[in-house]
């Protein structure tokens, strides 16, 4: 919808609001009436037919036939149909704020409207709601996306997912369902004696993992604080206190990449157990994503990255030098020093060289059994090298008692039992301190009051840590983790239509400096061509990204989306240009993938900013997110 039309709808549109107002009829009131869901009534019509019933839901049609006119309602559970006669609605003096026949003109498709009627079934045999009363309860400025094409551009549905649910309610069942496996991930818990507890978000001391933080400063204390990036070592201060069984649903957020699997805000389970050790949290996850599978979702086999995947049978239990060796036949606990294993990986093929065998060891297993592990699977005995918080094995101090999971060729959760040697685990912290730059996604930071509250003892305890959203792929059958997050998080944007609307240009340049202006390549093309876009050469920048997506299932072509950045166009403001959608062949190379979207651009975008400036496709940087 071009920008001038929906200037003019939206204006319509307060005009009516306006109008209402004059006839004392309150466009937003406070309150509703409803007594029934749509799809209930529709499901039990038997028990409904001829009782009185309010139904309340967004207008999603309204059409008019004489002295009649039908519409339907769409609510949480459903829609159903509003069968308006003239002569059946109430008049003002006996209704208050409800609208007479004549002023249902007033309604728009995606207004929230409540009626209140006798339930039937009308000759043409559909269910049907006889209004007596019709009220407003919220007057849409704006309409709804097109009733046929809906939202298909991906990243307009990613940032206006609220309109993809509303065109297209079955996009809300996923998220139904990821609601369901958090209430059953409590329950089962909540039935073997743990207690939830809520655990710091702002940390002065971020810890219990490896990864780079967010990092915020605490004006009230002046101190700087970190966003967490685990919760572990406060569920270990929750053992401390006396408690045995204890977890947290927290949220976390590590300042790294955005891909299919990682997001930089992020759900996880962590859970606490005293007096056990990692064999014990074996068993534990396996039944909870047995009970989550069952109980959430009604059923054990899933579609896990284009493989069946049964939770009803046992899960397979391998140390990760056995699984190496299996599938490379290369054993790293034969490796005595770095130097062979880092010949070992580049036999492999694998040629970044490790600091560490266990480093090496990880590396071999990451490149080359990880893709593997299709069924769930429990790999164990990662070397100590990177699991400073675990304790080592009794029988092989190399390796660690900790144990992943993966599922579908994906990492689930890291679990292990809990290093409570205070001595030995600030030796270890130190030990990685030495180097002169450190990076805090591979090195974890001194914590000196967690060593402090180690000194004091905690029983022998283990913990599990599987991710919310990546086990809501799993069982919503999805490979990418915004398919299962309502929110991901994006760049900021406005686009045109916004930028007039509320008048952005007035704003102080200063609050609108990187925030994007969002275009789609219809809107940008037209805005070439009536001149409203104009550039300044010497600033002019472009920049393509282009995300590839895993091919189709239904047409076994692979799929892209791309969008681009230009700088130079609006002053101070980076314009994005969406709405460049490809399809390739499954075989092709990421190369030759990035080449066919150049192309694309050639015939597109390029184009068209050749016409108001000379574009050098040699400076365009091609970014594959």
């Amino acid at each position: 919808m071009s920008e001038i039309s929906l200037m003019e709808l939206r204006n319509t549109r307060l005009g009516k609001i306006e109008t209402l107002r004059q006839l004392n009829i309150n466009p937003y009131p406070s309150r509703c009436q409803r007594t029934d869901y749509a799809q209930i009534i529709v499901e039990k019509f038997e028990a409904y037919e001829g009782k009185s019933v309010v139904v309340a839901g967004r207008l999603m049609s309204l059409r008019k036939q004489g002295g009649l006119m039908f519409g339907h309602i769409q609510d949480q559970s459903g829609k159903i149909q509003l069968f308006i006669r003239k002569d059946t609605l109430q008049l003002h003096e006996n209704t208050g704020d409800c609208l007479e026949f004549a002023e249902l003109k007033l309604l728009d498709l995606g207004d929230f409207v409540e009626a209140e009627g006798v339930v039937i079934k009308t000759q043409k045999g559909e269910i049907s709601v006889r209004p007596e009363k019709i009220r407003l309860l919220t007057k849409s400025l704006r309409p709804l996306p097109d009733k046929w094409a809906g939202l298909k551009d991906r990243e307009m549905i990613l940032r206006k997912r609220y309109l993809h649910t509303t065109m297209e309610p079955a996009h809300r069942t996923p998220f139904h369902n990821i609601a369901k496996m958090l209430a059953e991930i409590r329950n089962f818990l909540n039935q073997r004696g743990f207690s939830e507890f809520h655990t710091p978000i702002l940390q002065p001391q971020y810890g219990g993992g490896t990864a780079r933080p967010f990092l915020t400063h605490l004006n009230a204390l002046n101190c700087r604080m970190y966003l967490s990036i685990s919760h572990e070592l406060y569920l270990k201060r929750l053992i401390a206190a006396g408690f045995d069984k204890v977890y947290t649903i927290g949220r976390y957020f590590r300042n790294e990449g955005i891909d299919k699997s990682h997001h930089p805000e992020f759900s996880m389970i962590e859970t606490m157990t005293a007096y056990e050790n990692y064999e014990y949290n074996m068993d534990l996850i396996e039944d909870l994503f047995r009970h989550i599978a069952i109980h959430a979702f009604g059923k054990t086999e899933y579609l896990v990255c284009g493989h069946t995947v049964d939770f009803a049978q046992p899960w397979r239990r391998i140390m990760m030098a056995d699984a190496i060796l299996e599938v490379t036949n290369v054993d790293f606990r034969q490796c005595q020093t770095v130097e062979q294993a880092n010949q070992s990986l580049q036999q492999l093929g694998i040629h970044e060289t490790q600091e560490t065998i266990g480093l090496a060891m990880v590396k071999a297993f990451e490149e080359k059994v990880e893709p593997t592990l299709i069924n769930p699977t429990l790999v164990y005995g990662h070397p100590v090298d990177i699991s400073p918080l675990a304790k080592p094995m009794a029988d092989d101090p190399r390796f660690a008692e900790r144990f992943e999971i993966f599922i579908g060729g994906m990492e689930c959760g890291d679990n292990w039992s809990e290093q409570n040697d205070p001595v030995q685990l600030l030796a270890l912290w130190k030990s990685k301190y030495n180097q002169e730059d450190i990076d805090p996604e591979n090195v974890h930071p001194l914590d000196f009051d967690f060593v402090e509250m180690l000194e004091h003892g905690i029983p022998p305890t283990t913990g599990i840590g599987p991710g919310i959203e990546r086990m809501a792929m799993i069982f919503t059958e999805q490979e990418n983790i915004d398919d299962v997050i309502f929110f991901p998080i994006m760049r900021p944007t406005n686009n045109a239509v916004n930028q007039k609307i509320y008048e952005l240009d007035k704003m102080p340049t200063q609050d609108l400096i990187g925030v994007e202006v969002s275009l789609t390549a219809e809107e940008f093309n037209q805005m070439i061509k009536e001149g409203i876009l104009s550039s300044q050469p010497a600033q002019l920048t472009i920049r393509p990204h282009l995300q590839i997506w895993s091919k189709s299932m239904v047409t076994d072509l692979g799929k892209a989306n791309g969008f681009i950045e230009i700088e130079g166009l609006m002053k101070q403001r980076i314009l994005r240009i969406s709405g460049y959608p490809m399809t390739f062949a499954p075989n092709l190379s990421i190369t030759a993938i990035l080449e066919q979207f150049v192309a694309l651009l050639k015939a597109s975008v390029i184009t068209q900013l050749s016409a108001i400036h000379a574009v050098d496709l040699t400076e365009v940087e091609i970014k594959h997110l």
